[in-house]
């Protein structure tokens, strides 16, 4: 028998307003998209930028809604069709997905950054095992969480959630829905600097989680940058510093890396993870503190974290008969690309290195310098080819005498990437790096034509 059920009166509660008229009718779930919606759902009309959902309704009706959550009330409904009226039917989605988090009482870890927090929750869910349940792919914004909550199975009765934001505020309102019991966050970097204006923003912003934290819960942050922890623990009174550094109350007590995989060791207990870059560990580092708080034994989680599928374009490995391609092109700001950056060093081990660089957006104001930033560091770093586009075309301006022919830049992606080719010897790795609206993954299925056929996946990174 469900533990939990929507009725009118619950609904109209949740949503303080007046009960609609059939307090006895029973929901079957929550709907936000008439695409998808089941016989029987509550359907949310929400408002967008380029949408209206007051126009969805009486197609809501038609594909079996007995109700709607509106703003305002819609034409062409049946009139016993019931009919919540808010101000706010983003907020009211909210406040449903708040009622049934307190409803079904889980214990929820809530996980924001930077960047790691959507492998951070992977991990965290594969150590933890059936007892976990994780907010599916990227619904971690004000429409998504509550999504998330709101399909969540009864029988979980540990929730790990992903939170994002790019605007300020809008943590702080993702925390009061899903009032964590503990809070993880990744990083703290420069990143979606059109709506957190800088990286204290940026920093204000993820702390905003721990607000929310209830009674008794736990903070788990990054070691880096030390200004991190030090405001957690204003906040917040029981606050652990998670990282590779000698200072981090959870670290490693040796690791490795290589094109197998990483491989570290930490309570006793040897780790081995498919997956490329020093910061993965950091991500399972999290993983593994956030389980030994529900008592998992570790031999456990190391076997669980074994069998940890990659995730896609963030920090792929793909091997082709002649070149090798670190695809990590799902997210990217300074912080992403330095840790990209490092990882193609250790991985090339002597071979000839190639980057494939393309624009990070929502840096704001700040845009040109941190591309030239992140231009320097690439320059620095001695790497034999650079192909440039986008904002980083202008970032290397001032670079073009001091590298010569080791820089190419061009606009457009297939331009470079014909530059690019024209200059490889085969024996390269090559690091193709850009914001996911980029589509950067385009580039992939050119090296295979060119250099080999298709490449077995191999090895995944951390970078959400």
């Amino acid at each position: 028998m469900p533990r939990f059920s929507w009725t009118s009166a619950r609904v109209a509660e949740a949503l303080g307003v007046p009960a609609a008229g059939h307090e006895l009718r029973t929901y079957s779930g929550i709907s936000t998209d008439t695409r998808t919606l089941r016989t029987g759902e509550l359907f949310v009309a929400l408002r967008g930028q380029h949408f209206d959902g007051l126009e969805f309704v009486a197609r809501a009706a038609q594909s079996g809604a007995p109700g709607a959550v509106v703003e305002r009330r819609p034409q062409g409904v049946p009139d016993d069709f019931e009919l919540f009226v808010v101000d706010d039917a983003l907020r009211a989605l909210g406040q449903l997905a708040a009622v049934r988090r307190h409803a079904l009482d889980p214990t929820v870890v809530a996980i924001t950054g930077t960047s790691g927090k959507t492998t951070t929750r992977e991990l965290t869910v594969a150590a933890l095992g059936d007892r976990a349940y994780a907010s599916p792919g990227n619904y971690n914004n004000l429409v998504g969480l509550p999504l998330s909550i709101l399909g969540a199975p009864e029988d979980s009765d540990i929730w790990v959630l992903e939170l994002a934001s790019n605007q300020l505020g809008e943590i702080e309102q993702l925390a009061r829905i899903a009032e964590p019991d503990c809070a993880v966050i990744t990083s703290v970097s420069e990143g979606h600097l059109e709506g957190l204006l800088d990286l204290q923003g940026v920093m204000e912003e993820k702390l905003a989680l721990l607000s929310s934290l209830r009674a008794g819960g736990r903070a788990l942050v990054c070691d880096e940058p030390a200004e991190l922890a030090r405001q957690a623990r204003q906040r917040f009174p029981d606050v652990r510093t998670v990282g590779l550094s000698g200072e981090a109350d959870v670290r490693p007590e040796s690791w490795s890396v290589s094109a197998d995989g990483i491989a570290w060791r930490w309570s006793g207990v040897d780790f081995r993870l498919t997956g490329y870059g020093t910061h993965l560990i950091r991500d399972a580092l999290f993983a593994l503190a956030v389980v030994e708080l529900f008592g998992v034994d570790a031999r456990q989680a190391a076997k669980r974290l074994r069998l940890v599928k990659p995730l896609p374009m963030r920090g792929e490995l793909r091997q082709l008969a002649e070149v090798t391609l670190l695809v990590d092109c799902y997210n990217a700001n300074p912080a992403s690309f330095r840790a990209a950056l490092d990882s193609l060093s250790a991985l090339a081990a002597g071979r000839r290195r190639a980057v494939l660089a393309g624009t990070m957006l929502e840096l704001g104001e700040q845009s040109q310098a941190l591309h030239e930033r992140v231009a320097r560091s690439i320059a620095e770093e001695g790497i034999e080819l650079i192909a440039a586009t986008g904002e980083f075309t202008a970032a290397f301006a001032g670079l073009a005498d001091e590298l010569g022919e080791r820089l190419i830049r061009a606009r457009e992606l297939d331009v470079a990437y014909r530059e690019l080719a024209a200059r490889l010897r085969g024996d390269e790795v090559v690091l193709i790096k850009a914001s996911r609206a980029m589509k950067f993954e385009r580039a992939v299925p050119l090296f295979e034509r060119d250099y080999g056929g298709k490449g077995q996946l191999r090895i995944s990174g951390t970078h959400a």
